[in-house]
């Protein structure tokens, strides 16, 4: 494999930061995910919201493996959904052991919310660049994203 160039390298490095800590992602973490009127309802809280949303009822162990999160994440999670409103629990009618959750209509309106602003902002942002630079840029981050998933298992079955 070739080696990077390491000015390159520190580029990207740091606009992948800045995409995920930076100053401005954090300003729009707390638009897109806080409400005037509601309590502030975290990222991770947010995907777990969203992937009921749109997925619709599920076991523990399918909400777990949709956010890449271990069952004691996910149980924290929808505990916390639960306790605001925003997600039910129920035995499922096959099997009385396991749990089936779902977004609860308040749930679905938040994150009908949250869904908006992100997509407000996104096609603000995406206005700036043209067809054939969005098609680039999304084929890109689609092999950054499969390199990084490569990498992360690479490391996890060298562990």
């Amino acid at each position: 494999m070739a080696s990077v160039d390491r000015d390159l390298r520190l580029r990207i490095g740091l606009a992948w930061r800045e995409m995920r800590r930076g100053a401005a992602a954090a300003k729009l973490k707390e638009i897109l995910y806080n409400s005037p009127n509601e309590e502030p309802l975290d990222q991770a809280l947010a995907d777990a919201l969203g992937v009921l949303y749109q997925s619709g009822p599920m076991r523990m162990g399918e909400l777990a493996d949709a956010l890449h999160i271990s069952p004691a994440s996910t149980t924290r999670a929808v505990s916390c959904l639960a306790d605001r409103g925003y997600a039910e629990r129920v035995k499922a009618a096959d099997d009385q052991r396991s749990i089936v959750v779902s977004a609860t209509e308040v749930g679905r309106a938040r994150y009908r919310l949250i869904a908006g602003r992100i997509n407000e902002g996104l096609d603000q942002v995406l206005s700036e660049f043209s067809e054939a630079e969005l098609d680039q840029l999304a084929d890109l981050l689609e092999r950054f994203n499969g390199s990084l998933s490569r990498l992360s298992a690479e490391w996890e079955a060298d562990s």
